[in-house]
């Protein structure tokens, strides 16, 4: 299908696509054969009969100010339609310039960034009406030619600039075997945010459901099949396997006083890494925590601009459902021991039992030492920086 093709019901079932895809990380192959023409751009990776978002797409919405935004910006990759986009760019700068408004056409500049060289070479600027109106229409606030759509065709063609020009297809992910979690948390993954229930096809990206992806009735297989519940339940499987060395220090997920009544579902988690000299250092929260394993393994949140405090939002569904299952357990805490989560001693007994052993220790095994890699990391980063005068309250 062509661009001039795309119209009416095909317009709008394409436009759905690139939304869906960008929204839940994949969609059938068919879904976005009007786009042919920006399969270079590295955005998505063709598995079979789908297509994968790649942690590229991810970075393209997060350098916009609403994920809405990314649809045009995948739209502006298409040749044709960029070339029309440019022309009416490069008419609204000088028609900015023609007004005499200094302060407007700098900020306009500087917001065009590194798509200032493409739009000096811009041949024929026009504020006509380009041949994509019904496409513009669906995806802009307005025509292109129109001036409600500048600053958002400005975000959008700035935030492509450099990928027009074309970026290598990243390599097919393997097929996910959820029994065997190196296949699961391979580097380019895509893991969408914790949700209580995730209809959303998976074969690729990694689903955010923490209930009906099987193995319902075995506390084990359900890890196994939930990647949140396979993550947390990895970092308490560190936290014993880190303190049984008795001589290395350790991790803890401490909760906060205030947060007791809550423990449940808490709203905060607090980490604090033990070095091996004794000394206890408070980190952050298990949401800053999360994001540094997932970048050790070099799995990528799909969301936009998701922060640590997105994440602690959306982690107590996580904590409750492990808690429910057996696999995290509160422990209030007596003298000097702060209320904190440990892994459940039947989880525990568990993981080193035939499926357990072999799948989630063994084969689990790089996430557990990205877990403990991250917290050790994130200690040091606090000590130094506290060294260093810029830090605020890090040991405790």
């Amino acid at each position: 299908m062509t661009v001039a093709a795309l119209q009416g019901r095909a317009l709008t079932r394409t436009v759905d696509a690139v939304r869906s895809l960008l929204a839940q990380g994949e969609v059938p192959a068919f879904a976005l054969d009007g786009l042919e023409g920006i399969q270079s751009g590295g955005l998505w990776s063709e598995r079979g009969a789908v297509l994968a978002a790649t942690p590229l797409a991810v970075a393209l919405a997060d350098r916009l100010p609403d994920a809405a935004e990314t649809v045009p910006a995948v739209v502006s990759l298409l040749p044709e339609v960029r070339a029309a986009w440019l022309r009416v760019l490069r008419a609204r700068f000088a028609e900015i310039g023609e007004r005499g408004d200094v302060a407007a056409l700098a900020e306009t500049v500087t917001g065009a960034g590194a798509l200032a060289r493409a739009l000096v070479g811009v041949e024929a600027p026009s504020l006509s009406p380009t041949a994509f109106g019904e496409l513009e229409r669906a995806v802009l606030p307005a025509a292109a030619h129109e001036a409600p759509a500048f600053p958002v065709l400005l975000r959008a063609l700035a935030a492509t600039a450099g990928m027009a020009d074309g970026t290598p297809v990243p390599q097919p992910l393997p097929d996910i075997v959820v029994d065997n979690p190196s296949t699961v948390w391979q580097s380019g993954r895509l893991l969408r945010l914790p949700e209580a229930t995730d209809t959303a096809p998976a074969t690729v990206v990694l689903s955010g459901a923490l209930d009906g992806r099987g193995g319902e009735g075995d506390v084990m297989r359900w890890a196994l099949h939930h990647p949140w519940a396979f993550l947390l339940a990895q970092m308490v499987f560190t936290k014993e396997a880190w303190e049984a060395e008795r001589v290395s220090g350790g991790v803890a997920f401490e909760l906060e006083p205030a947060h007791l009544p809550q423990f449940q579902r808490p709203p905060c988690v607090e980490v604090v890494v033990t070095r091996p000299n004794g000394e206890e250092v408070r980190c952050g929260s298990l949401g800053e925590l999360v994001r540094r394993v997932l970048a050790q393994l070099g799995v990528t949140l799909l969301g936009h601009r998701v922060t640590a405090s997105t994440l602690d939002d959306r982690l107590g569904l996580v904590i409750d459902a492990a808690q429910r299952r057996g696999v995290w357990r509160f422990e209030h805490g007596t003298g000097a021991r702060h209320p904190a989560y440990a892994i459940d001693p039947a989880f525990s007994d568990a993981c080193y039992r035939a499926l357990g052993s072999r799948a989630f220790y063994r084969l689990g095994s790089p996430v557990t030492a990205a877990v403990r890699r991250a917290a050790e990391t994130w200690a040091a980063e606090r000590i130094a920086r506290a060294s260093a005068g810029t830090g605020g309250e890090v040991a405790s």
